[in-house]
């Protein structure tokens, strides 16, 4: 029972630190939005202090943010 137990503490640490890194790694957020007019659009959502980050690194890391309909 023990070794249950701390197989599935293990796997959820691995889950926790997985998730971690991989948000870490982010600069910022590529937001896809909709417009009934002009159609789909998208920009960027960085906070100043990551402005630095973003010049001194050759490829960097977004989260996709849809804030449009989903498309069938």
């Amino acid at each position: 029972m023990l070794i249950v137990v701390g197989v599935i503490v293990g796997f959820l640490l691995g889950v926790a630190a997985t998730l971690h890194i991989l948000r870490k790694d982010t600069i910022g957020n590529l937001v896809i939005a909709d417009d009934p007019e002009d159609g789909s659009y998208m920009f960027l959502e960085i906070s100043r202090l990551d402005i630095e980050r973003l010049r001194a690194q050759p490829t960097v890391k977004l989260n996709v943010v849809n804030k449009g309909r989903t498309h069938k």
